[in-house]
């Protein structure tokens, strides 16, 4: 079993930013190379399949590259702040003719070239300074995105994981409904024999056990599907994972009111924070757009080096001096643009920033509300699910009991193979959703850590430490 270093989730928690958390707990998880991977290997616990989805799910990967290309935005927008240096060069072979009227024409074969470097500095550029604030707010916003992922995908495979435990618990249900049906059905049988029940008795039982045999083989391919869905994630099959243990405690999140989970959500919730930094390129858009009326100022500096054979040789007039044919020049100077009419452009791509900044702040506005809803909803649900695992618990106990005494009392006549069969069918029907309830608390209480913005790889680390080989530890050893 991985253990994550204590000091890695402080450094987190420092940091206060579930980012950090993310990225810290997952490298971690997946640095520990002295416990590799049991490829291969019969058994796979929850840290075990948590460590094949970090490599292998093919949606974190998207979104991890998404995340990367949304980042490089910032330093594009940045260049446009930046020193441009260019170099040119270019050469040429000319064939010149000068028409002469006294004489024949005159015809000149002549090679030149030229080369030269241009510097330019923005001094003043006001689109290009809020277009880099918009880049760096995308920039912030694809980071809490890709935590989001991060986040999601621990959800992900909690769920397959606990799927594929719930399906295999609910097959064990099955089949051991299907047997002691089975063995009504043979008594009834024997009792038909000897003439102590009426027909009626044996076919009624068969009905029961036919339905039975039907919710098995449902079970059964529930079972195939879950793994399947498992290795969607994975993209590995995966064909024994370790089960829960039935002394796991199912206890109410902490703390214990619900406004407290919602205060957390809103401070810590990685999609609202994605969407506040969305509103926030939403307005540096705007700036941006409004510059456009603003004038720009760029300083540049060039240098030109140019020779040509046309007039190498040739004497400069009233002088006794020749041209060689080569001459450089050197520039400095201030450009200033200033922008008077583009047709109403500027101002309509202001007008159309405007409304996409309201876009994205109610966008903002309703997910602040979903999330304070969710987290509510998911904190109520997780409570519940306490006390419907503790129901359950006592609604088979009292189902067993019930059932004893049908038994009893249907070998004494007082009662039919019908209340028998029913009977059993209550018994097992509370165990599945005894399981069904644990599985459900499970998945919930991820889900509200998840709306509160508190989920990490470190509740994987304490949901593995229920997890166990041993048959008789897991949580359907006692179904019979």
């Amino acid at each position: 079993m991985i253990r994550i270093p204590h000091k890695i989730l402080v450094l987190a928690t420092l940091a206060g930013s579930a980012v950090s958390l993310q990225v810290l707990a997952a490298e971690n998880l997946q640095a520990s190379s002295s416990q590799s991977l049991k490829a291969g290997a019969a058994n796979y616990d929850l840290i075990d399949v948590y460590k094949l989805a970090i490599q292998n799910d093919a949606q974190l990967a998207a979104a991890k590259a998404g995340a990367k290309a949304t980042e490089e935005q910032a330093p594009q927008a940045r260049a446009q702040l930046l020193p441009n240096l260019s170099l040119t060069a270019n050469t040429q072979y000319n064939k010149q003719t000068t028409g002469l009227e006294q004489q024949a024409n005159n015809k000149k074969n002549f090679n030149s070239y030229d080369w030269g470097a241009t510097l330019t500095q923005p001094l003043f550029n006001l689109n290009s300074w809020f277009s880099y604030g918009q880049a760096k707010a995308f920039s912030s916003q694809a980071k809490y995105q890709f935590a989001y992922q991060q986040q999601n995908l621990i959800l992900r495979v909690s769920e397959a994981y606990f799927n594929v435990l719930r399906a295999e618990d609910s097959l064990v249900t099955a089949k051991a409904e299907e047997k002691a049906v089975k063995q009504q059905l043979d008594q009834a049988t024997e009792r038909y024999n000897v003439g102590l029940v009426a027909e009626t008795d044996v076919l009624e039982a068969r009905a029961v056990y036919d339905n039975a045999r039907v919710i098995r083989i449902l079970a059964e391919n529930k079972v195939s599907v879950s793994h399947e869905q498992l290795r969607v994630i994975t993209n590995q099959a995966i064909e024994h994972i370790g089960k829960l243990k039935k002394s796991m405690p199912v206890v109410a999140p902490i703390p214990a009111v619900a406004n407290d989970w919602v205060q957390k959500a809103v401070v810590n919730n990685l999609s609202l924070k994605a969407a506040k930094e969305g509103v926030q390129a939403a307005e540096e858009n705007i700036k941006a757009k409004k510059s456009g009326h603003a004038p720009t100022v760029d300083a540049f500096a060039s240098y030109t080096y140019n020779s040509t054979d046309l007039t190498k040789g040739s004497q400069v007039p009233n002088t006794d001096n020749f041209y060689t044919g080569k001459g450089d020049q050197t520039v400095f100077g201030l450009n200033l643009t200033v922008p008077i009419f583009s047709g109403g452009a500027t101002s309509s791509q202001v007008r159309e920033a405007t409304y996409k900044m309201e876009q994205s702040q109610e966008n903002f506005d309703k997910l602040l509300r979903e999330t304070n809803s969710n987290t509510r909803s998911y904190f109520l649900t997780a409570n519940s699910d306490v006390d419907r695992v503790k129901a359950q618990k006592q609604g088979i106990i009292s189902a067993e009991s019930a059932l004893k005494a049908t038994i009893s009392g249907y070998q004494v006549g007082t009662r039919n193979i019908t209340d028998v069969l029913d009977a059993q069918q209550k018994l097992y029907a509370s165990q599945r959703d005894y399981l069904n309830a644990r599985y459900d608390f499970i998945i919930n209480t991820l889900k509200l850590k998840q709306s509160a913005g508190t989920l990490s790889p470190s509740d994987i680390q304490d949901l593995n430490k229920w997890i166990t080989f041993k048959k008789g530890e897991s949580i359907s050893s006692g179904i019979k």
